[in-house]
């Protein structure tokens, strides 16, 4: 059940989550690009398209012969869930742009807000209803060259081993353009999944991992990452062995699950 500090995540709007955003800045090779965070029902149909297409040509050859197969469907829902937040990292080369007025930066430093937002973003006026006190929404569209990467995530509520439940920010999603890779920008989208977390006062990051795929597992290791307390892994290996021999005095296979659940914690040690 969600709690009032989960809903009150799940109500905030994005710059109330992250204040700070969206900024502009430059990678060492020249890329400039835009970092910003939206809701799932402010991307048009065509974002939409372009988010499961970069999902899909990712990890189709890795889930769909998981425990977590999927169709087009089922992801779309997921993906694009009513709760579902997204951290973009779009291209924002373009004829306008003034490189003079972007921060050139070590992508694995927190980036810093400049004053031009100038970006590839089209925002489509969808307006409730005009006067005082309507919201108008701004519909968010990009085309597949745009899209650098994105992490896909929610707040939530998780079980621990306690009576007490995690508030936790989960990331469904971390996910990047094959040719932006190698850059930093993977620990620039949990540095600031991170970051709003912390904001928040959530316990932790939340996120499953397959075991198979084995680039983003030393990922998110080497970004601090460690089996969850529920890690269905973690615990068969605490277990005490001794006691689950069967009738031959062997013991019975270890947890033959293939993806692995890792957290990290947002509360200062």
């Amino acid at each position: 059940m969600a709690t009032v500090k989960i809903r009150s995540a799940n109500a905030a709007s994005s710059s109330t989550l992250a204040p700070d955003l969206p900024r502009l800045s430059i990678l060492k090779d020249g890329t400039s690009y835009s970092i910003s965070v939206v809701r799932s029902e402010n991307l048009s149909c065509d974002a939409k398209d372009v988010i499961y297409t970069l999902f899909n040509s990712n990890m189709s050859h890795l889930q769909q012969t998981s425990s977590f197969p999927y169709t087009e469907q089922s992801k779309r829902e997921e993906l694009f869930d009513v709760d579902a937040r997204y951290i973009l990292l779009l291209s924002s080369q373009g004829p306008d742009q003034d490189p003079k007025k972007v921060d050139k930066l070590d992508p694995v430093d927190n980036l810093k807000t400049t004053t031009d937002t100038n970006t590839n973003i089209k925002a489509k006026g969808k307006g409730k209803g005009k006067g005082k006190g309507k919201e108008t929404i701004n519909e968010i569209d990009f085309s597949p060259k745009d899209l650098l990467g994105f992490c896909g995530f929610r707040f939530d509520t998780e079980e621990t081993l306690t009576t007490r439940d995690a508030e936790v920010a989960y990331c469904y999603e971390v996910q990047l353009a094959p040719s932006s890779r190698g850059q930093g920008l993977g620990k620039i989208l949990l540095n600031t999944l991170e970051d709003i977390g912390t904001k928040r006062e959530l316990d932790k990051v939340m996120l499953t991992c397959l075991k198979n795929n084995q680039s983003a597992l030393s990922f998110y290791t080497k970004q601090g990452y460690t089996p969850d307390e529920i890690d269905p892994t973690r615990m068969a290996e605490e277990e005490d062995w001794t006691d689950d021999e069967d009738e031959d005095g062997n013991e019975e296979d270890e947890d033959t699950r293939d993806y692995v659940i890792l957290s990290k914690s947002l509360k200062s040690t």
